[in-house]
């Protein structure tokens, strides 16, 4: 019998009587079958000319059927390996240390370690290497699945630090001023609106003009919803760079563009369940507008550098102070993102049209800005009552706050009085009208047109509608002439 056993033990062997013998081979024998790796011995010709039970299972092929054949018509896939390996034993004499391999094997994925090592026959002359293989797929698939739990936990990690980040912010806004104030036919119809569509997973589309309080609406609507415990993530898509502002929607990958060095996770992943308000979305670049509309489609989002499509849960709110069916015509805004954002619109009324509401949130912010000055104000006079109701407001409510804010600050007695500078300056200019008309110098013209534009803007410089827009020229140019001639919104409010 020809048996591959270490030197060592065949010189222990050589002590023992024959019936001893046999029995410790026999022992040998059932470990060699029992190990749980798969082991063969092949020879110089890489035929294999012994091998265990777990290697035959391991292959899929009968002990019998392997005898005699080359390791590498057994395994094609390693053959390569293999090969190279057992010719590097055979001429060094010296082991290999395992190497990991991975393939398939009977459509199944696989991972092995080959380890291989020299071997001799009882004749001194004859030399083999015997191969171990270990299989550790179970192991690696394990390490894979831990890998991948650990981004997911590093991925939920990052969107719960970019929330709260999210969420300090809007801690720190006047949350308390967080209500819609007015009694007006026209917001009591807005506001049914809202109470009927909140419910509902709609998407929205808010306008009305500036300062009319567009976020507010959102956030009511927000409140409203299924989604109310969920956050409702703010994006003004006007004061984002162009080049940033797809990265702050969808999120990136390391290294996906000069400048990441860490993943990013987008708004949209920030809000999953919640509520993403796009505010001023008639701003957005047209490039960006197609990939928002397939995320509408779709609700799926895919971080720049990645091609991986990520599944979000997002009810979308959108506000402008545009007329988007005007922006569709000049081509300016994509017609489908139009109808697809449009599917329940709500628009809010100008502060101008809803009468006495005026007074209303005056004195509701008069009682907010009391508290937060420490003054003490019963209520508004009533010539400022009257000049409030008088006056046309192109600012808005948010025009209106500013300068009951301003008002509380100056006010020293218990009686809120509100100069009114825009209505001021133009009565003077209207009184001036009826004397005689002097030329005047060239400076002082353009002063009073650009003065006149910036009030009819609400004091807007740049972006649409602003006072640069309508005077033609670039906001830069209009700050610097602006400069030059000493206008300034301050000195016109401070008397």
């Amino acid at each position: 019998m020809t048996e591959l056993l270490p030197p060592i033990l065949e010189d222990s062997f050589e002590s023992f009587p024959c019936s001893h013998s046999c029995r410790a081979l026999d022992f040998l024998q059932q470990i060699y079958h029992s190990a749980p790796v798969g082991m063969a011995v092949v020879d110089g010709k890489h035929e294999i000319v012994r091998l265990n039970r777990g290697f035959a299972e391991m292959v899929g092929i009968a002990s019998d059927s392997c005898i005699g054949k080359r390791i590498g018509k057994i395994l094609p896939v390693l053959a390569d390996q293999l090969n190279s390996m057992i010719s590097e034993v055979f001429a060094t004499q010296t082991p290999r240390v395992a190497i990991e391999c991975s393939f398939t094997l009977d459509s199944r994925p696989r991972d092995w370690s080959v380890t291989a090592y020299p071997v001799r026959w009882a004749d001194i002359n004859k030399k083999a290497v015997s191969l171990i293989f270990n299989d550790v797929s179970q192991l690696r698939n394990t390490e894979r699945n831990l890998s991948a739990a650990l981004k997911q936990i590093t991925s939920l990690e990052e969107k719960l630090r970019q929330e709260n980040q999210l969420l300090k912010i809007e801690i720190t806004r006047e949350s308390e001023h967080s209500h819609m104030v007015g009694s007006s036919a026209c917001l009591r119809q807005t506001v049914d609106q809202i109470r009927r569509v909140a419910p509902t997973d709609a998407t929205v589309l808010i306008t009305g003009e500036t300062g009319t309080g567009k976020e507010l609406a959102a956030r009511e609507i927000h409140r409203l919803s299924r989604r109310a415990e969920q956050p409702i993530i703010v994006v003004n898509c006007a004061a984002m760079p162009a080049n940033l502002i797809e990265s702050e929607l969808f999120g990136h990958e390391k290294g996906s563009f000069t400048g990441a060095i860490a993943r990013k996770i987008g708004r949209f992943e920030v809000a999953h369940g919640g509520t993403i308000f796009l505010d001023e979305i008639g701003e957005m670049p047209l490039e960006l507008q197609s990939k928002l509309l397939r995320v509408l489609q779709e609700s799926q989002i895919e971080r720049i550098g990645s091609h991986k499509l990520i599944d979000i849960d997002v009810r979308v709110v959108a506000a402008t102070n545009r007329k988007l069916f005007e922006e569709v015509h000049a081509g300016r805004f994509r017609e489908d993102l139009f109808f697809r954002l449009n599917v329940f619109p709500v628009h809010l009324p100008a502060l101008r049209e809803r009468g006495n509401d005026i007074i209303e949130i005056a004195n509701d912010y008069m009682q907010l800005c009391a508290r937060k000055h420490g003054r003490h104000i019963i209520g508004i006079s009533p010539a400022s009552r009257q000049r409030l109701l008088e006056y046309g407001w192109p600012g808005n409510i948010r025009e209106l706050r500013n300068l009951v804010e301003r008002s509380v600050i100056l006010c020293q007695t218990d009686t809120l009085d509100i100069e009114m500078p825009y209505s001021q300056s133009q009565s003077a200019l209207a009184t001036n009208t009826t004397r005689p008309v002097l030329p005047l110098p060239l400076d002082e013209v353009q002063k009073q047109h650009i003065i006149s534009i910036l009030e009819r803007s609400a004091w807007r410089i740049r972006g649409a509608h602003g006072a640069a827009e309508i005077l033609g020229m670039k906001a830069t140019t209009l700050e610097s002439r602006m400069k030059k001639l000493g206008i300034s919104r301050k000195k016109l409010h401070i008397d």
